[in-house]
């Protein structure tokens, strides 16, 4: 694995997002939403049906779901090393393994891409955005006063 940096741009009560910074440029965002529910094989881990879990009863995995969505800065990610190094940074960033089930997923959205470059002066609206991209959708309401430290709610 190369030297990458993550940058945390939100600490939310169930929901943390990452900037992922290679070679002094950001490539990709990492959005963990915890779920507080178990992770199901047909909902969330269809690709393991039927190679893998003939059904939901074979699948009897009653741990916690943490999803990392890695969204991509620039275009689809196509090389298969930085994924598997995106991959694991992003599982190198949850805590306590045994309890929790780790589903990771990419997504490219040009959306993603333009509200992050425009963070600096619509954070609301970035941080809205990608919100909107969990399945727990919440909104937060925020002021100038919220953004002179760390994003924490």
């Amino acid at each position: 694995m190369v030297n990458y940096i993550l940058k945390l741009e939100a600490n939310l009560k169930n929901k943390m997002i990452f900037a992922v910074e290679y070679q002094s440029k950001d490539i990709a965002l990492i959005l963990f939403e915890d779920h507080h529910r178990p992770g199901e094989l047909m909902w969330d881990f269809h690709f393991l049906y039927p190679n893998y879990y003939a059904s939901e009863t074979e699948w009897y995995d009653n741990r916690n779901l943490i999803s990392a969505l890695i969204l991509s800065l620039d275009r689809e990610i196509t090389d298969q090393e930085l994924k598997d190094d995106l991959v694991c940074l992003a599982d190198s960033i949850i805590e306590y393994k045994p309890a929790v089930n780790t589903k990771v997923t990419f997504h490219y959205d040009p959306k993603v891409n333009q509200y992050y470059c425009e963070r600096d002066g619509h954070r609301e609206q970035f941080l809205q955005y990608m919100l909107s991209l969990c399945e727990n959708k919440e909104t937060i309401n925020l002021d100038e006063e919220s953004f002179n430290h760390l994003t924490q709610s």
